[in-house]
């Protein structure tokens, strides 16, 4: 058992349940923190305290002053964001901080360099790395020269998720555009103080991910799974997923690109496999732990646990051995996917023609118990997680 002390943030999320249920059966203190109570995480028998901070969305200048401060107060082995916002914060003041605490993540120009989905794409075509046909905007005239390479529809993506500027968060999601006055319009409403995004050809085929833990540019672990039912369906967050035998290909497309960046700490890089050749494309990289790193640790690799030992005790053995085929399901997400395929036109939905029609949807989620399935949030030994979820998402049902 270790003995000490670590701040996990975003307390609504299912990846901080899962690092803090893996922290705490470490035996360190765990302390949650959130910018409103109860929340997912401190509802878990692992958080053993809490700390409330300001909204990150709202104030990030307060925010990073509160996690500041709190690192000031107390002594904290490590703090782990475990979101987009918070993160990009924390990287922000990673100086500051590192006086404080260890704040495991890369330096500021990596981060930035890694969080611009065009610099990913663009460092990976220098690198011979299969990424989908991608086309670069100067400005909105350029479609104009390039439309007859297009095959609508086309996917336009913002080279961030999330932009901070002048202290406000601008939120910016994946769209498509499904002829060119369509593209134009879509194009024309993108904020002016932003780069505008980069357009992708649409790739049909599962999602899959490649997750790692890097100690300095060196790998440590890997892990693989793949997305079998998302949210939204047309392509989002996996509400069933499974993990897979190490993919050679995506290994060293994966190896390739962090090497390149000096990679440290944990990250996520995204494929789709490719139904038209079977080969994976590279999406793009996430920069924190991800939505479901719950399998990653019930297959084996508990990764929140590795790196607060690598953290502590400045390295640790390599562990690339983990269980294939266990799968871990969302509970209530998965439900969401249900009710949008039974009530939701495929028009609305965005579905590719391949996709799973709504009896063929309704039979594979009355598969409620498999050996090698496991539940996400829903834990008998750590129950009140999902009484929580239940009620917010009942109380959300109602409302609409």
């Amino acid at each position: 058992m270790q003995s000490g002390k670590v701040l996990i943030l975003d307390g609504r999320q299912r990846s901080t349940l899962a690092a803090v249920r893996s922290l705490g059966k470490l035996g360190l203190k765990v302390v949650v923190g959130e910018d409103s109570f109860p929340c997912l995480a401190s509802r878990s028998k692992y958080c053993n305290a809490t700390f409330k901070y300001s909204s990150v969305s709202k104030n990030p200048v307060k925010f990073a002053n509160d996690i500041l401060a709190e690192l000031s107060r107390d002594n904290y082995d490590m703090v782990l964001p475990m979101i987009d916002t918070t993160t990009q914060v924390l990287v922000g003041i990673g100086d500051e901080i590192s006086k404080l605490s260890n704040l495991p993540s890369v330096a500021k120009d990596i981060y930035a360099r890694t969080i611009d989905k065009g610099q990913v794409v663009k460092l990976a075509m220098e690198l011979g790395l299969a990424v989908p046909k991608t086309y670069f905007l100067d400005s909105i005239a350029d479609i104009e020269k390039i439309n007859a390479e297009l095959t609508y529809p086309i996917v336009i993506k913002p080279r961030q998720s999330k932009y901070l500027l002048d202290s406000r968060w601008l939120d910016c999601g994946v769209d498509y555009a499904y002829s060119l006055d369509d593209l134009r319009t879509k194009l024309q409403r993108v904020d002016k103080s932003i780069p505008l995004p980069i357009l992708q050809e649409r790739v049909k085929g599962p999602g899959e991910g490649t997750f790692v833990l890097y100690n300095h540019g060196k790998l440590k672990s890997i892990f693989f799974h793949k997305r079998l039912r998302e949210k939204p369906l047309s392509g989002g967050v996996s509400v069933l997923r499974e993990s897979i035998a190490i993919d050679s290909a995506m290994r060293e497309y994966s190896e390739t690109l962090l090497n390149a960046l000096g990679w440290h700490g944990v990250a996520m890089v995204e494929f789709k496999l490719d139904e038209r050749d079977n080969k994976p494309k590279i999406m793009e990289i996430n920069t924190r732990f991800w939505g479901s790193l719950q399998l990653a640790i019930d297959s084996g690799i508990d990764f929140p646990a590795m790196l607060y030992r690598m953290i502590m005790n400045g390295d640790i053995p390599d562990k690339f051995d983990y269980e294939v085929g266990v799968q871990s399901r969302w509970e209530l997400g998965d439900v969401d996917h249900l009710l949008a395929r039974l009530f939701k036109s495929e028009k609305a939905l965005r579905l590719p023609d391949n996709f799973p029609g709504r009896l063929k949807t309704l039979y594979e989620f009355m598969k409620f118990y498999k050996p090698n399935m496991k539940y996400e949030v829903l834990r008998l030994s750590d129950p009140k997680p999902f009484y929580h979820e239940f009620s917010l998402w009942l109380k959300e049902l109602i409302g609409k």
